[in-house]
């Protein structure tokens, strides 16, 4: 269904090895650490996906931002692609996927921690609390967010219009309306406790 890769941030090669002349560049303008490790780290994963499959080098994947809004396009060998790919990060952890056979995926990777009770209710629809404690409620996010990823909308669309029950998900409100403009696609949403202490989500839609 999907192709995923995880790396640890504190192992890396260098941004020489893996990136183009222009993300190299790009590289420069990132001037916090936090930022450019993680920004390397997404790269770096998707890279080793897209390398295997598409039988090119690291530099020859280019993930470059689109000039309106900042989101990225993915080149393969200077044309840009229709790959599907999805990147995440979260405490010291990034990932990649793609889905070669989809055509929208959307992923997420969160550490499980413990949440203020604001958050629960000011994220997640009543009817989604069908179970308590740090991962249920870290995993119920990771679904929320790789869902909103595979709409392509970022957080613009309200929480509760993307509702995430028994491992299924469905649309409310403005979500809808993005999810029927994409063609309604049929999603198979995963989530599993990888790397350890943390919950990781991936949404894909035929």
């Amino acid at each position: 269904m999907a192709q995923v890769k995880f790396v640890d941030l504190e192992q890396l090669p260098p941004s020489e090895q893996f990136l183009s002349e222009r993300e190299q560049a790009f590289l420069q303008t990132l001037k916090f650490p936090k930022r450019r490790s993680e920004w390397l780290g997404g790269r770096f994963a998707l890279k080793a996906l897209v390398s295997v499959a598409q039988q090119v080098e690291l530099y020859q994947a280019e993930l470059l931002p689109q000039a309106n809004s900042g989101k990225p396009d993915l080149y393969i060998c200077g044309q840009k692609s229709a790959l599907a790919f999805s990147i995440t990060h979260s405490h010291g952890f990034a990932a990649a996927a793609i889905a070669p056979r989809h055509k929208f995926i959307g992923i997420d990777l969160e550490k499980i921690a413990p949440r203020i009770n604001a958050w629960k209710e000011n994220f997640f629809h009543p009817n989604e609390l069908t179970g308590a404690g740090d991962a249920f409620l870290t995993a119920l996010w990771t679904q929320k967010e790789a869902a909103v990823k595979l709409l392509g909308t970022g957080l613009t669309v309200n929480s509760f219009d993307v509702r995430c029950v028994g491992g299924k998900v469905s649309f409310y409100g403005r979500a809808q309306e993005i999810y029927q403009a994409l063609g309604s696609p049929q999603i198979a949403l995963t989530t599993q406790f990888e790397p350890e202490g943390f919950c990781f989500s991936i949404a894909v839609g035929a």
